[in-house]
């Protein structure tokens, strides 16, 4: 792999023009800028007037202060990008494109899946050829045109959004906000029990439910227009199929997932060994916690296993690494502590987000997972992750999967 480092001034920019393989971008809190590239000596940049700007024909990973505008031109395949408080530009993406932990964010064109988390500012995006996840929007959120499905939550400003088949959707309606949805199928959004707002939906199934605790009716109508609490906000969607709007309390526990993962006795009777296995192992060496789980994602791959079920042993490693981790909390240091519970947030999400994925028949060899628990080796590399993006290029995984995987192995 060649590196090259450069300094970068106050107030950079950075203009990446085109990478013709994968895209990794990262915050950190240095005020240079490296660059990591699979290409011998084919890269061109340029730092001119506090621009920097980047041409790769592979893959490559940038880090840059976190403060660095960006913009992004032109990416062939997936695209991640984490980490950066300044305003973000990405014109095209071919593949996926994953948005984590970043300022104000703009996006013309995503090829497949499109997933953002937390971020601080507004949201715009063109078009998505695929489904899309957003969540945690410090803003207003806008999509001229999703290919798939939309789940979308904790959004604080206003939505607009066309969405070609099912949206999933929560809302917390304030007065001074728009919300318009259109969806070529159903529509299922959760508001606030005391939701005060005026609606107005159209469905071509002609079936709208209305479930409140004081209000539970089925309107078998085209369109409907009423008004709760004290009206004001006005909520416009408009659905191919049916749709379901739904009161509840929004200080509930969220379960993105109502979906059931169902383990044969084979693998319950692994999940077990393992536990017991990597149990012993941290109470005998809780200065090892952090390399536990390096190198699996290398192992998994060469054990042959599908990438739902490499995904699902790598959550049931984290689950018994945590609860082992606990019983030998008197033993552990502060810092130690406070990583295993970030480690368990992680954790709960990844097993949401594994039930969503269909089940495919494997096999495993217990002995290698075994040897795996009790190897120890150095915190993920560059390398690893390129080679997870090099994984999702060649369709051994999905967007989903390496978002999981790339951020359980950035947190370990």
């Amino acid at each position: 792999m060649v590196q090259k480092s450069l300094e970068l001034g106050a107030t950079p920019e950075i203009l990446i023009v085109q990478v013709s393989g994968e895209l990794h971008v990262k915050g950190w809190k240095r005020r240079e800028a490296l660059i990591k590239t699979t290409c011998e000596n084919e890269i061109i940049f340029d730092l001119s007037d506090e621009t920097l700007r980047i041409d790769c024909p592979e893959d490559c990973i940038l880090y840059a202060p976190h403060d660095a505008k960006l913009h992004i031109q032109q990416v062939g395949q997936y695209a991640r990008v984490q980490s950066l408080d300044g305003s973000i530009q990405i014109d095209n993406v071919g593949a996926g494109l994953t948005l984590r932990d970043i300022g104000a964010a703009s996006v013309k064109n995503v090829g497949s899946e499109f997933l953002a988390k937390r971020v601080h500012g507004d949201l715009r995006v063109g078009t998505v050829g695929g489904g899309a996840r957003v969540r945690d929007i410090d803003g207003q959120f806008a999509a001229e045109s999703i290919g798939g499905n939309l789940r979308l939550s904790d959004v604080s400003g206003g939505v607009s959004a066309i969405i070609g088949a099912n949206a999933k959707i929560e809302l917390s309606p304030v007065p001074w906000q728009a919300y318009a949805i259109t969806a070529g199928s159903n529509i299922r959004c959760h508001v606030p029990e005391d939701l005060n707002a005026e609606i107005d939906f159209s469905s071509g199934a002609q079936k709208i439910q209305l479930t409140f605790p004081d209000r539970n009716e089925t309107i078998h109508e085209g369109h409907y227009h009423a008004e709760f609490g004290e009206g004001g906000t006005m909520l416009q969607f408009n659905a191919g199929g049916k749709i379901d709007l739904i009161g509840v309390d929004m200080d509930w526990e969220r379960d993105d997932d109502n979906f059931e993962i169902h383990l044969n006795e084979d693998f319950s009777r692994m999940a077990e060994t393992i536990t017991r296995q990597t149990t012993e192992q941290i109470e005998a060496h809780l200065g090892s916690l952090n390399e536990q789980l390096s190198g699996l994602s290398k192992t998994l791959e060469d054990a042959g296993l599908s990438a739902e079920r490499s995904n699902e042993i790598h959550q049931r490693l984290e689950h018994a690494r945590r609860h082992a981790t606990q019983r030998a909390q008197v033993a552990a240091e502060r810092a130690q502590s406070n990583l295993e519970r970030k480690l368990a947030a992680v954790q709960r999400k990844a097993t949401r987000e594994a039930r969503k994925t269909p089940r495919k028949s494997f096999s495993i060899d217990v002995d290698a997972l075994r040897s795996t628990a009790q190897s120890s080796t150095d915190p993920v590399s560059d390398e690893e992750r390129l080679m997870i993006l090099k994984m999702l290029q060649d369709n051994t995984i999905s967007v989903d999967q390496a978002e999981e995987l790339l951020s359980a192995l950035d947190g370990k």
